[in-house]
């Protein structure tokens, strides 16, 4: 049985960014290696970004970077989780970037400072339906959750964010 973060995953096959789980409460621990992980990527980000690369190439490598980012506590173990998946019993959860990777990606090749991107790499556990809900609005970062109506928890701060 493959596990996430020592959360079983069940028979259904996930695609690329979908994990089947147990309800489990969100509860929020920084990894030990959290500011060594993302300094790495900071720094391979600033690697990369002024190198005369093919420019597919650019931003995949920089995508990268983000999800590491975004990973650095682990995939499951995310500081922000919507109402949908602190609520369901067994759900099939994403990982979502409040900020589209694209969007950060465009910033970072645009010469914005890429310590104040970063601090826009932020991850959310959402539902599947919630995450169809998600890539239907035009608006950036947590506006897009106002948006679709979907709370979200900081289980860091143990408390909704609105």
């Amino acid at each position: 049985m493959r596990t996430f973060g020592g959360i079983s995953q069940y028979s259904c096959q996930p695609r690329y960014h979908q994990l089947c789980v147990k309800k489990m409460k969100p509860v929020y621990v920084e990894h030990k290696d959290r500011a060594v992980r993302i300094s790495s990527a900071i720094t391979a980000i600033k690697t990369i970004a002024p190198l005369d690369l093919y420019a597919a190439h650019k931003k995949e490598l920089i995508s990268v970077c983000i999800w590491k980012i975004t990973e650095a506590d682990g995939k499951l173990k995310v500081r922000y989780w919507s109402e949908g998946a602190v609520s369901t019993q067994e759900a099939k959860l994403q990982h979502e970037h409040v900020h589209e990777r694209k969007e950060l990606i465009a910033r970072l090749l645009s010469g914005e400072v890429v310590e104040s991107v970063v601090a826009d790499a932020l991850a959310c556990m959402v539902t599947k339906d919630e995450h169809h809900r998600l890539g239907a609005s035009s608006r950036t970062g947590w506006q897009r959750y106002k948006d679709a109506g979907i709370r979200v928890y900081d289980a860091k701060e143990k408390q909704w964010c609105w």
